[in-house]
């Protein structure tokens, strides 16, 4: 197993190939690959010529777009990656698209890519991972099927792959529960909205209420009585009202107070209660 072609070089000893169908495009990334004094760059229309430019003379990376024609840049990485091409089979591939969806990042870097960019890509983005690829160590194997690949990256995008359809599952059941709480708030807000209907009055509740009405009103005349007859003891009065009280609501018992005689000071004693 060996490295990649960039792996341990400084930015400075960096020979870059850039593919890329656009003019605007090569312009762009070309000037930013000079702004981070690489040794040089080369900028190619077509997967044929850039193909033909770098058996001649292998760069250290090659950065190509994914949709271009008649070859397109998945088909340019599976010819690079193949075992008949060494040296060039080591050279690390970053691809920089406008279509980055999940499958083609998959589909990229399960066929040996290094790296998947999105247009338009900032200085400081290509720069960073320029300086990650330098620093990458994962080593180059030559697999079953006669290509190179990246050491350990299948596994490595099987277990992102199975995060990812955990993490679709739980915001499924996230988004069935929050359906279902929704549910039950407007059963409830229905449910508590319902007003209910106002209740009859019948005349026979209207006289029980005027009876409880007289009663209170005879015992507070009664208190006041009780009041104005001289009883002294703050203890009698409430004791004889408490006892009135009983008396109107069971009119089958009867209280009888007597006194039983007086102290000094002209005080009264207790009085004494008899329930029949």
């Amino acid at each position: 197993m060996k490295h990649h072609a960039a792996f341990g070089l400084s930015m400075e000893d960096i020979d870059a190939v850039v593919v890329e169908d656009s003019k605007p495009m090569q312009t762009i990334l070309r000037s930013i690959l000079l702004s981070f004094k690489v040794a040089r760059v080369r900028t190619f229309d077509s997967v044929d010529d850039a193909l033909e430019s770098s058996l001649a003379e292998p760069p250290n990376v090659i950065l190509t777009d994914w949709r271009m024609a008649p070859t397109s840049g998945y088909q340019f990485l599976r010819l690079v990656r193949h075992r008949h091409m060494e040296p060039l089979c080591y050279v690390p591939i970053l691809f920089i698209t406008a279509h980055g969806t999940r499958p083609l990042v998959d589909k990229a870097l399960r066929a040996g890519a290094h790296h998947v960019l999105v247009k338009p890509v900032s200085p400081s983005t290509l720069y960073k991972r320029l300086r990650w690829l330098l620093t990458d160590d994962r080593p180059m194997t030559l697999e079953h099927s006669g290509f190179y690949n990246i050491y350990g990256i299948q596994n490595a995008m099987d277990e992102q792959a199975e995060k990812m359809q955990t993490l679709a599952g739980a915001r499924l059941q996230h988004r069935i529960a929050v359906q279902k709480r929704a549910k039950v708030e407007k059963v409830v807000e229905a449910t508590f909205e319902k007003q209910d209907p106002p209740k009859p009055i019948f005349a026979g509740v209207k006289k029980v209420a005027q009876r409880s009405s007289n009663r209170r009103r005879q015992n507070t005349s009664g208190m006041q009585d009780i009041q104005r007859s001289g009883a002294s003891s703050s203890t009698d009065v409430r004791f004889r009202a408490v006892f009135g009280e009983c008396c109107e609501r069971s009119p089958t018992i009867s209280v009888v107070l007597r006194q039983r005689g007086t102290g000094q000071m002209g005080q009264f004693q207790p009085y004494s209660a008899e329930i029949r």
